[in-house]
This record gives C-alpha cells, structure tokens and sequence, in this order.
C-alpha cells in the first residue's frame, strides 16, 4: 500500500509535458501544472488563449509565478528518491561496504567516508552527494533559463 501512494505521489510531481519531476513548477488557470521552461516551448508560437497541454481548457495567461509549496514537495520527493538510491547495492563502496555518500568534486565520482578520507582523495574538494545533485539541478536551471531566453531574443 505504501509503495502504491508513494508512487502515487511522485507521479503527481511529474510534469506532463517532459515526464520528468516538474522543475520551477508554475500552475495555470485549470489547477494543472507544468516546468516553466516546458510550458513556454509549448506555448511558443501559440497565440492568446493558449491550451492547457493536458485538458485544453483555453488560458488568458502566459506569465506565472513559481509555486512555492509545489517547488519544496518535489525537493523532498527528490531526496526521498536520492536516498533510496544511495541505499542500494550499486552504491556501496567495494573496498569498505559503506554508502557512497561523499561526491570527489576533483575526480567527479562518489565515495564512502573513508575512502574520500584516504591518501588519494585527501586533498580534494569534497561534498555530500545531495549538495552535488541540488547545484547540478541549480546549474542546468541556469542553462534552460539562459537558453530560453536566448530564444525569446531570436
């Protein structure tokens, strides 16, 4: 049952258009809701009123604002996912049969507490797998953004 309404859950925080978790969730008029950057490709050269992509029911608006609450439940969802994870087997360290749970930001791979502690990881820059994951996330929102609005120039 619980693993039926997790599912359930993180089905919930997908965006329709990509399928993926929604990225800067924004909500349309209809209550649906979307990843900003997908939502402006489908609407790009639509003319006012627009179509939601799941139920069609015509729109008046193309500038949203961030749904807060939305935004914070898939952070969570995403670390609960992060979490599972790093709990399987494909990321226990071989050498010491602990959780991968440290990123090697010089050699770009994840390692156990003491591994990134051994003579050949000691003077890397290290961080926990979750801050890397949440500034690669930060670091494509960038690139979407940037890229969207190269688009909007042209």
């Amino acid at each position: 049952m619980e693993s039926g309404l997790s599912q359930a859950f993180q089905e919930e925080l997908n965006c329709f258009i990509c399928m993926s978790y929604l990225t800067d969730p924004v909500t349309i008029s209809c209550g649906h809701s979307f990843c900003r950057a997908c939502l402006h490709l489908s609407w790009e050269d639509s003319q006012l009123p627009v179509q939601c992509p799941m139920c069609r029911e015509p729109s008046q608006q193309k500038n949203f604002r961030t749904n807060i609450v939305l935004k914070k439940l898939v952070s969570i969802a995403r670390q609960a996912s992060l979490m599972k994870f790093l709990s399987s087997e494909e990321h226990q360290c071989v050498t010491h049969k602990e959780t991968k749970r440290i990123f090697c930001m010089e050699t770009r791979i994840y390692l156990c507490q003491l591994c990134s502690d051994s003579h050949m990881h000691r003077g890397h820059r290290h961080c926990p797998i979750e801050a890397a994951a949440e500034g690669e996330m930060e670091r494509l929102l960038q690139q979407m953004t940037s890229l969207w609005e190269k688009i909007q120039e042209i």
